[in-house]
């Protein structure tokens, strides 16, 4: 390269064949970085929120986590400190004298979610089916909406 020219080193690549151009992927940094939902930390699945699902309604959080494959009674839930943490052991095992090739799924599962808003956990419910965990934690009292009377005078 002289005088400051470039040259080019391989064939130009298109959008369509895998590379994006700077302004959609910066776009997608900052979605990334800043529109996904900060209460979140999941440790499985992409992005730590694969398999999370979080509602709020007037009185309460429905967390639904998906844990295939688990036994039930191995699924731990607690809540300290406004973060609710869930674990879990598989109910299969692998065989004995088998080595593995490929494993894209095994040993323990655990999630961490920040609940937005104080709960009651001791009202906090909590059921396993068809491999989905779903968490009921109650608002505190405190912490749901009031209605605040307006009187003329």
């Amino acid at each position: 390269m002289a005088n400051g020219t470039m040259q080019r080193t391989g064939p130009a690549r298109r959008p369509e064949e895998g590379y994006v151009p700077l302004h959609q992927a910066m776009q997608r940094l900052f979605q990334d970085s800043f529109l996904l939902p900060s209460f979140l930390e999941g440790t499985a699945g992409a992005a730590g929120t694969a398999g999370t699902n979080l509602w709020e309604t007037k009185d309460g959080y429905l967390v639904q986590l998906l844990l295939p494959g688990m036994r039930p009674e191995s699924i731990q839930v607690s809540l300290e400190q406004g973060v609710l943490s869930v674990g879990g052991e598989p109910a299969w095992q692998a065989p004995e004298d088998a080595k593995p090739i490929w494993q894209s799924f095994g040993g323990q599962t655990g999630y961490r979610v920040q609940v937005p808003a104080e709960v009651d956990s001791a009202a906090a419910e909590a059921d396993y089916a068809h491999g989905v965990l779903t968490i009921r934690l109650p608002k505190a009292q405190h912490a749901r909406p009031q209605a605040i009377k307006v009187t003329a005078r």
